[in-house]
């Protein structure tokens, strides 16, 4: 497999993308219906471009030192690799069904979740060659990396647990049972616990990052999505597909103080712009994204996108 990589065949396509004004305040979203990467300028408040990437986007990360963008194409079993400063485009293997991607500043490693095959794919980034390959549990979706304490989380729907890493063994050190059909892994440096979206039991579990214990499981909307940390607030906002609503939780009481009710249908993928003081969600169903108010959470703008916005991950560069 690793040899494979080798010899698997590198797209490379040279665009003219005219980013100069786009290396900041920008959204990518990955549109799942159109195979297109579109480009909101959060301070026009607009949608600019829309890029071809590969089947099927999902997953999104961006190494915002040197404006990369990294999607996932489950469909075309790739990913492709945006590079804002050099106006290049292309595409590498990272194992086949490549879902949720998370990127290392320190090793310039890229972890991508391989939901079919049960593993991880670790892959540099310098060469866009396969180093390794992790065995994990079934159906891997969402995946975090916690550079500073060296650790690797990755949500396991089908056996209800989260997989913790040690990325400088790149060796499982400990499974942690979760509830039902984890799906979304998210957290900050800026807070002590990961989040994972339980999505068939309706609930975010608390992993405290040090004791790698669950310390709290909250009851949200039905199928929870994805999660954003509000360091301002000191809370997190969860998107909930099924109940077409927005849970606000407060991290000191462990609490939800809020449900935005009849929000979207489907909010999927959550992220935050602090440059702008907005709230981004896409809204997969309505095929556009929704701008809110950071401070009051209020609606500002609702902008239409592709087809199928999904952008699960981060997807935000200021």
């Amino acid at each position: 497999m690793l040899s494979q990589n080798r010899t698997f065949f590198f797209f490379f396509i040279s665009f003219i993308f005219f980013f100069k004004s786009l290396l900041s305040d920008s959204a990518f979203i990955t549109n799942q219906e159109s195979n297109m990467l579109d480009v909101i300028d959060l301070k026009a408040k607009k949608n600019v471009r829309s890029i071809q990437v590969g089947e099927k986007p999902a997953g999104i990360t961006i190494d915002k030192k040197n404006k990369i963008i990294f999607v996932s194409n489950p469909e075309s079993n790739n990913i492709s690799k945006i590079d804002l400063n050099k106006n290049t485009h292309e595409f590498f293997f990272a194992g086949n069904s490549p879902m949720s991607l998370n990127y290392s500043y320190s090793t310039k490693l890229l972890y991508v979740t391989n939901w079919y095959e049960n593993k991880i794919t670790v892959v540099n980034t310098l060469n866009n060659n396969i180093i390794k390959e992790i065995n994990v549990g079934k159906s891997p979706a969402g995946i975090y990396l916690a550079e500073d304490l060296k650790k690797l989380f990755v949500a396991n729907k089908d056996d209800n647990n989260v997989s913790v890493i040690d990325t400088d063994e790149l060796k499982i050190i400990k499974n942690v049972k979760v509830g039902k059909a984890p799906y979304g892994v998210f957290s900050s440096s800026m807070t002590e616990y990961i989040f994972i979206t339980n999505v068939q039991s309706n609930s975010v579990s608390f992993i405290n990052k040090k004791t790698l214990k669950v310390e709290k499981e909250i009851k949200v909307g039905k199928w929870p999505y994805q999660v954003v940390h509000n360091k301002k607030k000191q809370n997190i906002y969860v998107t909930n597909q099924r109940d077409n609503s927005i849970s606000v939780i407060d991290l000191k009481s462990k609490k939800i103080i809020k449900t935005i009710n009849d929000f979207c249908e489907y909010p999927e993928g959550i992220d935050i712009s602090y440059n702008e003081n907005l709230i981004v969600v896409a809204c997969w169903f309505e095929d556009n994204i929704i701008l809110m108010d950071l401070n009051n959470e209020n609606i500002l703008k609702r902008i239409e996108v592709s087809g199928g916005p999904r952008s699960f991950g981060s997807f935000i560069l200021n």
